[in-house]
């Protein structure tokens, strides 16, 4: 198994399907987040319709998150995804079968309220899916290639984040908003079919079915390794900046320079995001210890925030934008990695559980400083502030324990 090259996980029973199914329902999600946004603009103009779909969107991940760390790990994560995947298809499809019966023409309340619902109904069930996937690969991968199974993941993501919104304009143009919503409601239960037929191995920390039924679905406080929850803290602090960026970029980047500007930018990130992933898929990265890489990502991404603000130059808002999205990318696809690598089935679902708020809270708390330092005229301050945080939270990292994988043992049996 050690000698296995970068495609090595695809000859791991199980990974296939893994893939697939992340496949065929990404596919439909890279192309709903544009459509959703477009629909919204053509049927209220001002705004106010995008805001409230992507309020509801977020309010219902918050909602899913928080319930998420609530209960016990699924036995079998596997239905866990299966479920979301399920509810998933019934919010767009659901909102298909409402427009083809009602339409969307006037007014304009009742299909932003359609839109809306699907849109919480589909974070609440994201948000039990991501959880469950990260669960599912330490019970289904050897140690020693879990780096390239959430490299080959993540290389998924990037290529949708690049094209998704290409193909989504595209799609929504030429055959409409309907279109996207059937698309993604078959690509749900395509998944559904895949995952239906994925086996996973029973974990040795498992609890038997009598020790589960004793415990009730009591909340899982597991402890976690030294050095998890302060590399969860810096997280929230990249989680933090990546919002920050994701509205200050444009705003900042454009107004110095032009759209055209802003739009190599963007590519550039989504290259080096791509880059960073390839890295960790060709084992590139892998003598590098996980808060060396870390610190790096955090020095990048608080230059670019500074580059941003102060150094409006083209060629160097593409290269550190670049650099930013590789390190950040190559850093979290070892975070993923050591979580789901640190012990028992606990342990791995009470860090995937953490990692999904630092992400969740981040990133819109990121948004809405950027909002708030506009508003109160203080863009350079708050900006500047959240650079030089960031870039503390690298090297303190660095003084902080080396989470370390446990020491590889072969995977128990499958059980049907």
């Amino acid at each position: 198994m050690k000698g296995l090259g970068f495609t090595g996980p695809f000859e791991i029973a199980g990974f296939p399907r893994l893939f697939t199914a992340a496949l065929v329902s990404g596919l439909g999600g890279s192309l709903v987040p544009i459509a959703f946004a477009l629909e919204s603009h053509r049927l209220e103009p001002s705004g106010w319709g995008l805001t409230v779909v992507l309020l509801s969107l977020w309010s219902g991940r918050f909602i899913g998150v928080f319930a998420v760390q609530r209960i016990r790990p699924a036995r079998n994560p596997v239905r866990v995804m299966i479920l979301s995947d399920l509810v998933r298809f019934i919010a767009q499809a659901g909102l298909l079968g409402w427009i083809l019966t009602l339409g969307t023409d006037s007014p304009p309340t009742g299909a932003i309220t359609a839109l809306s619902i699907s849109s919480g109904v589909y974070g609440i069930a994201l948000a039990f899916f991501q959880p469950a996937r990260f669960t599912v690969i330490p019970r289904l991968i050897p140690l020693e290639q879990r780096g390239r199974v959430n490299a080959w993941l993540s290389v998924l993501g990037d290529v949708f984040a690049i094209s998704g919104p290409l193909l989504g304009s595209l799609v929504f143009l030429s055959l409409g908003f309907q279109a996207i919503l059937l698309i993604d409601s078959i690509g749900f239960l395509v998944g559904i079919v895949v995952l239906a037929g994925l086996r996973l191995s029973r974990s040795p920390s498992q609890t038997t079915p009598e020790a589960s039924a004793s415990n009730g679905n009591k909340r899982i406080r597991a402890k976690l390794p030294p050095g998890i929850n302060t590399g969860l803290a810096t997280w929230l602090f990249v989680a933090l900046t990546i919002g920050l960026l994701g509205t200050a970029g444009p705003t900042l980047v454009i107004e110095q320079n032009s759209a055209a500007t802003w739009a190599v930018t963007a590519a550039f990130m989504a290259a080096g995001s791509l880059v960073g992933s390839a890295s960790s898929l060709l084992g590139f990265l892998k003598r590098v210890p996980w808060k060396y890489l870390h610190l790096l990502c955090c020095l990048s991404i608080a230059t670019q925030l500074l580059c941003f603000l102060l150094v409006p130059l083209p060629v160097l808002l593409w290269a550190v934008g670049f650099l930013g999205a590789a390190l950040t990318t190559a850093s979290g696809i070892q975070w993923d990695t050591l979580g789901q690598s640190i012990g028992d089935d606990d342990q791995v679902h009470t860090f995937a559980v953490r990692d999904q708020i630092v992400n969740t809270v981040g990133v819109p708390a990121g948004m809405l400083f950027f909002g708030v330092a506009g508003a109160a005229d203080a863009t350079f301050l708050i900006s500047a502030g959240v650079a030089g945080a960031v870039a503390l939270m690298g090297v303190v990292i660095t003084f902080a324990p080396q989470p370390t994988a446990e020491t590889p043992r072969p995977l128990p049996t499958p059980v049907s």
